[in-house]
């Protein structure tokens, strides 16, 4: 029997409100314009990463740990318990909320000292844009019927080009014409271009906050003729989310939750591994690096305290945390655990999510400095090429990979991953071709190419991700989403990248060393399309066997 719709919020929507009428693609319009400006701050880094490097001392692997590993980390382990609360207290809330916290985040940003004070602030970003997704994908889901679920998603998913175009476009024209306009280079409040960059990024959030505070909250479930509540006291667990990944809460949680011998076992071989693993990478990044680009900021009873160091322990705790929530979740609720980790379709979108996006996050971030020390480019010549045809071809493609990917699965079960295949495969050759340009002209050609084909897979992978959960797991199943592909992705890609060219000295090679990773992908691909329709199929039993009252 579906459940009923709390009447605890007065300003819930009626259900009476047609799914994907006018009001649905008002609100998907608004929530797209509100992620856009989440990678609008989360990405404009990167076109400012040659000044910040100059004025703040920073090296690419710095560069790398600053854009991705650390934003990565936050956002991952914040997603969690930012996602428990999407499925239970009032998502429009929640992203408005969010919204103002990163955007106050990303203006700090513009007032960073250093190594240091960049890195926390980054953190700072990370968190607030952790509590926006889950709602606002579990909200577009609940807005949509599950026939247009690959749409919605592509207009959604449009924000990730919109941003990331936006960022490389405007911090480089705010750049450029701060430096004419003040040529001295400091100019109002002692301010330099890319600290007037990181604030003009933020500005446009505080209205839009405003905006989505007038937006009636979406009936949960309503799409799927599943109509589920809101949980009680959402706060509440989502403060136990937070305990389940953060050691030693970890272990309080575990003892709180009746833990078993062999659940301790498995915690404690977690946390050998993960050791194991900081040791080994740090190692192996110290033997290649040239000494005179290794930076030691300190030393703690003999150990070295460098880049590396800090890259492989935050990417090891985070893979702890990961493994320890996965472990609680299996615990407390055993319905959700059970659907998700039973599915191996499920599992196949998470790698690809991880895999795809430490692909496309390594590609993204340093795309622009190349073009810049490539090409001998001012900021404003490649934001305004680079920056408007990765908005143009990367939204386009977007919207074209949904768009098919629902055609296709009106004609095949499977249609949306035949979809998801070729937005990964073909892009491996065209990036060869890509940075094997003589002239910026030709390079921005091909790059425009290769982002209409790289950008097609996400809305077909969200959608399916939605599909093999219940409405209630939706911002759950986002947030683990997130937890792969910024740990794997955001946190490994682009330092990746930083770290390679440190050592060679190409950025283009270094770039081109990160696509290996789409081989994974591919394996992850041929996975969800062996078992999609029997995980589809198996929803409904397999939750109600692990005691999901539906």
């Amino acid at each position: 029997m579906a459940s009923q719709p709390s009447p605890a919020h007065p300003e819930l929507a009626a259900p009476g409100d047609r799914l994907g009428g006018g009001r649905s693609w008002y609100v998907l319009i608004l929530l797209t314009l509100v992620a856009a400006v989440s990678l609008l701050d989360r990405q404009v880094i990167t076109i400012l990463a040659v000044d910040i490097k100059r004025d703040l001392g920073l090296n690419d692997s710095e560069i790398g740990l600053i854009y991705g590993t650390f934003f990565a980390i936050f956002y991952a382990l914040f997603s969690i318990p930012l996602g428990r609360l999407a499925d239970g207290w009032i998502r429009t809330r929640q992203v408005a909320l969010s919204l103002t916290a990163w955007c106050g985040a990303t203006i700090a940003c513009a007032f960073a000292g250093g190594f240091g004070s960049l890195a926390l602030f980054r953190a700072g970003v990370a968190v607030g844009e952790a509590g926006s997704g889950p709602a606002a994908y579990s909200m577009v889901s609940d807005l949509f019927p599950k026939s247009q679920r690959a749409t919605a998603m592509a207009v959604y998913g449009m924000s990730a080009a919109i941003g990331t175009g936006l960022s490389i476009a405007l911090g480089g024209l705010v750049v450029d014409a701060w430096n004419n306009a003040f040529p001295g280079g400091h100019g109002w409040f002692g301010l330099v271009g890319w600290q007037a960059a990181f604030i003009a990024a933020a500005l446009p959030g505080f209205v839009l906050a405003l905006l989505i505070l007038l937006v009636r909250e979406p009936v949960r479930g309503l799409a799927d003729g599943i109509v589920q509540p809101g949980v009680p006291h959402p706060f509440r667990n989502a403060a136990r989310e937070m305990m389940a990944v953060i050691p030693p809460l970890s272990f309080v949680n575990l003892r709180q939750m009746g833990a078993t011998r062999s659940d301790w076992t498995r915690n404690l071989i977690f946390l050998a591994g993960v050791f194991l693993f900081i040791v080994v990478a740090t190692i192996a990044s110290h033997a290649i690096t040239p000494a005179d680009r290794l930076k030691v900021y300190t030393e703690i009873a003999g150990i070295r305290v460098t880049s590396h160091l800090i890259q492989w322990a935050v990417v090891g705790f985070g893979s702890y945390a990961a493994l320890s929530w996965i472990q609680a979740q299996r615990l407390r609720d055993a319905p959700a655990f059970a659907v998700m980790w039973s599915s191996p379709a499920f599992v196949a979108m998470l790698v690809i999510g991880a895999f795809n996006l430490m692909v496309n996050y390594g590609y993204t971030a340093w795309v622009a400095p190349y073009a810049v020390q490539h090409y001998n480019a001012s900021l404003g010549e490649v934001g305004s090429k680079i920056g408007l045809v990765a908005m143009f071809s990367g939204g386009l493609g977007t919207l074209a990979g949904g768009l098919i990917g629902d055609r296709l699965r009106r004609r095949s079960r499977v249609g949306r991953l035949w979809m998801l295949a070729f937005s990964t495969v073909l892009p491996l050759p065209m990036a060869f071709v890509t940075f094997a340009q003589p002239s910026l002209d030709s390079f921005v050609l091909w790059f425009l190419l290769s982002s209409l084909i790289l950008t097609g897979w996400l809305p077909c992978c969200m959608a399916t991700l939605h599909d093999l959960v219940l409405p209630r797991m939706r911002g759950t199943a986002t947030a683990i989403f997130y937890l792969g592909a910024t740990i794997f992705g955001m946190g490994t890609g682009p330092y990746i990248v930083g770290l390679v060219s440190d050592t060679t000295g190409s950025l283009g090679g270094a770039i081109l060393t990160i696509y290996s990773a789409s081989v994974v992908v591919w394996i992850a691909v041929f996975v969800g399309m062996r078992y999609l329709v029997r995980d589809e199929d198996s929803l409904i039993d397999r939750a109600r066997a692990a005691g999901e009252p539906i």
